[in-house]
């Protein structure tokens, strides 16, 4: 039996037509005990949806020991940051059990939502709502952020002595420009106007 994309987790979100669409621009594959999906470290430009068994999520250490992040099952998506901010796997994804999975190139899932921009929307929508649960999920301590820094940013090497954040920049709300529709005529302003005589 063909392997499907899962119904349900973000892609669930699409029509069924879309779904079916989008497989087509990823591959299926199988995930065998101790194979490596995703390697820390290595530039990731790649999506990964389970379809089916589990893997195992776990970083390196200090020490040189490895830390179990956590176990991914069906529906669980990996490598979806990359389409927003490229860069280096952050952990090393194992199949624990043999499992089916569907892989995308970032390059052919931001096509597919060039292709298709109505499922495209979709898309982004939902991959942005699972990426700001997961950073809810972080302790700011922890990671040394303040609840507004971002990931990377320069003004997080600024902190004080005291290892204090530095504040945000305040951002200054856009200038409102009115919009003049097109179909009736513009009113004058009164105080431009001439005099009657």
């Amino acid at each position: 039996m063909k392997p499907t994309l899962p119904t349900f987790s973000w892609i669930g979100q699409l029509k069924p037509d879309d779904r079916e669409l989008l497989s087509s621009y990823g591959e299926f594959f199988p995930g065998h005990p101790g194979n490596v999906i995703i390697e820390e470290g290595v530039q990731q430009t790649e999506v990964f949806v389970v379809i089916s068994g589990e893997l195992e999520v776990r970083a390196r250490q200090e020490d040189g020991s490895e830390l179990l992040l956590a176990r991914v099952g069906p529906g669980e998506t990996l490598g979806e940051i990359s389409l927003f901010h490229p860069g280096p796997a952050a952990a090393t994804v194992t199949a624990s059990q043999f499992s089916q999975l569907w892989r995308i190139a970032d390059a052919d899932l931001i096509q597919f939502m060039e292709d298709n921009p109505g499922a495209g929307n979709v898309l982004l929508r939902t991959l942005a709502t699972i990426l700001a649960e997961r950073l809810r999920q972080l302790n700011p301590k922890a990671f040394g952020l303040s609840t507004y820094a971002v990931v990377d940013s320069p003004d997080l090497a600024k902190a004080a002595p005291d290892n204090t954040p530095v504040k945000p920049p305040v951002e200054v709300p856009p200038t409102r420009t009115k919009k003049v529709s097109t179909k009736t005529q513009a009113v004058p302003d009164p105080d431009e106007m001439e005099p009657l005589s």
